[in-house]
């Protein structure tokens, strides 16, 4: 039987721009990271918008097909979202990951910097990754990635975001793979809270198949720990993470 659990941390800012879903079947997925430029309550609405659409479009109950019902979704997002930036008059966006399982197969869509793994064995692999605006500059050999993502992100947020892939967007870009699952495979999605201060090695060696809460909380707890290091200070991002077993 599949198991699936998620979790969040508030950033030490007080106000969470995370949120998860996963639906009572553990067919649908979802992740949505309102980003810090769109403000504090920008944020959570980004985020909050997410999660509604998603559970007033059941994929179960919608007879679409995995891709097709995503698209359904993230359209309906992107749509909503550039309503709800004009009558506020700012830009309320962020970052997605849907994962929908139909039998043995994963589908999975993501916009944005928050990864999805999958993990088999002792293995873990990132998945859906979306091209990033500046992808171009690394193909042509001007920097390597991680020198880019350096120095893109010393920038002020309402400069970097321009650097980034956010949902909502004019033409809608986004990364959609299938993957077929065995038994015992995982499929871990998280925020840029966990990514940034954990690399995948180290979020293998956290989680233990046969405990999925406990996995969860650990690596929320380490990459708060390490996230604070890294600042020499007490702060943190929002922080957030769902484990799916099949």
């Amino acid at each position: 039987m599949a198991k699936c659990y998620g979790n969040s941390l508030v950033g030490t800012s007080g106000i969470n721009g995370d949120r998860f879903y996963i639906s009572s079947d553990r067919s649908t997925i979802m992740l949505a990271d309102g980003a810090s430029g769109a403000g504090a309550d920008g944020k959570v609405a980004m985020s909050t918008l997410c999660v509604e659409t998603v559970e007033s479009m059941s994929f179960c109950e919608s007879g679409l097909s995995p891709e097709v019902y995503i698209r359904e979704i993230v359209w309906k997002i992107n749509n909503e979202l550039i309503t709800m930036s004009q009558q506020k008059n700012k830009y309320i966006f962020g970052t997605l990951i849907i994962c929908i399982i139909e039998n043995n197969t994963a589908t999975i869509a993501a916009i944005g910097d928050s990864p999805a793994f999958l993990i088999r064995g002792n293995k873990a692999e990132r998945i859906a990754k979306p091209k990033k605006i500046y992808d171009n500059l690394v193909q042509r050999g001007v920097f390597k990635e991680e020198q880019l993502d350096e120095y893109v992100h010393r920038l002020p947020e309402h400069m970097w975001s321009m650097f980034e892939t956010f949902i909502p967007m004019v033409v809608l870009e986004y990364s959609v793979e299938e993957y077929s699952l065995l038994d015992g495979d995982m499929i871990a999605v998280c925020c840029d809270g966990v990514s940034d201060y954990l690399n995948t090695e180290e979020l293998l060696q956290l989680i233990e198949s046969n405990d999925l809460t406990k996995s969860v909380n650990a690596i929320i707890a380490e990459a708060r720990d390490k996230a604070i290091k890294a600042h020499q200070k007490n702060i943190h991002d929002d922080i957030t993470i769902v484990l799916y077993q099949h």
